[in-house]
Formats: structure tokens, sequence, C-alpha cells
């Protein structure tokens, strides 16, 4: 294989290992954000016959807050992402070099090549760089999405984990959520803020025209990859 057929083949893995990057997971393929649903219990484990009163498998509160609080409850989290970024770099550097030599003497008369050449040399050298650089970002990001309740850890606390997926004409946009929860967080209406979700992965994203319009070309992203030359 020639040098010309291996960069094409470089090439052609290149565009589509960024396509597979950019493409989001279908829903419910994920499993970080699938829905988690209640354990039913065995019925036989219930029909059992201890003598007591109490049971703890068939128990019904007496008051009900309807908070999520279970394996398989819902929980809705109020979006409430905003961020600020700037970055300001500012980069300067020089350097300056300069070597400088008498004509030697020897017996007491100057060393010369004739001619009028003589020995003497002045060299000097002057290197400068200058750059500068600017990142400016803004993020926000409002809106419900409803998770359920993966795991209830010893205390207390609640592993959430969901996705919500919306279709519009040809378009797709979706939003994932996962994170930990503390039950005193939720309100009356069995909801919480995303700021109060501790270890939060929220992705927002989505497919189609505009999501491509707004994504490079494969020939950009070889260009601006690590493996491009610089």
């Amino acid at each position: 294989m020639n040098i010309h057929k291996l960069a094409m083949l470089s090439l052609v893995v290149l565009s589509l290992s960024g396509c597979e990057a950019l493409d989001p997971p279908a829903p419910g393929k994920n499993p970080e954000f699938s829905p988690t649903y209640p354990v039913t219990p065995d019925p036989k484990e219930l029909r059992k016959i201890t003598g007591a009163i109490y049971s703890a498998e068939t128990v019904v509160p007496l008051f009900d807050t309807y908070r999520a609080r279970h394996v398989g409850d819902i929980l809705t989290i109020v979006l409430v992402e905003s961020t600020n970024a700037q970055q300001n770099m500012t980069t300067t550097a020089k350097k300056e070099d300069q070597d400088k030599s008498v004509n030697p003497i020897f017996l007491g008369r100057p060393i010369s090549l004739g001619s009028g050449y003589s020995l003497d040399m002045d060299l000097s050298n002057k290197r400068q760089f200058t750059g500068q650089g600017q990142t400016v970002q803004n993020n926000k990001l409002v809106g419900n999405i409803s998770v359920t309740v993966a795991k209830v850890l010893a205390n207390g606390n609640l592993v959430v984990q969901g996705e919500k997926w919306i279709r519009i004409n040809q378009a797709k946009e979706y939003v994932q959520l996962s994170g930990i929860v503390r039950p005193r967080d939720i309100g009356s209406d069995n909801a919480i803020t995303s700021d109060r979700v501790a270890n939060a992965r929220i992705y927002y994203g989505g497919t189609g025209q505009i999501n491509n319009a707004n994504a490079q070309g494969w020939f950009s992203r070889i260009l601006w990859s690590q493996l491009a030359p610089t």
C-alpha cells in the first residue's frame, strides 16, 4: 500500500470516528439515563404469617406527601442552569543576544587578514513573540424534566436518572440528567431545582438540519484535530 492510499484511509477513519462522536445515543439505549421501575415484591414473601399485626412489606402510611422516596418513584427536576465564563490571556516572550570580540594582538601587533580585514566581531540576535487570546462563553438551560429514582442510598439520598426526547418536524431534541438528590430538598410539589442535584450530569443536544448546520464538517474536524500538523 503506497503512502497516498494510506493517507486516504486515515482521512476516512477520522471522518467516520468524528461522525460517530457527534451522534447522540438513541432514546432508552443508555443505561445511565434509562427509566427505573419499582421492584415488585415476591407474593410468597407477602403471604408469610409471622403472627405480628404490623408487616413492613405491606405498610400503608397514614400521611403521604407523595414525594419521591422509593425506587421507581418519579421526581421533577426544574432546570435552572446558567454559566458565564470569561478568560483573557496575554503572552510575551523576548530574548536578546549580543556577542562582541576585539581583534587579538600577537607580539604587540594586531592580527590582520590583509586587505584591511580584521578579526573584530560584533554579533547580535533579537527574538520576540507576542500572543493574545480571549474566550467568552455564556450558557443557559431552563425547563423541566421528570426522572425516576434508581437507587436509595444508605443515608436516604436518592440516585435519580432520566431523559426526555422531543421531536419537532424532522429534528429531535433531548435532555438527559442523572445525579443524587437529598429528600429534604424536594418541595411539596415533588420538584427540585437542578442546582440542588449533587454530582449532576446534564446533557442537552439534538439531531437534524439545524444541529448539523452548527457542527463542523468532516474535513474541518480533521484540520482541527490533534493529528493535524501545527
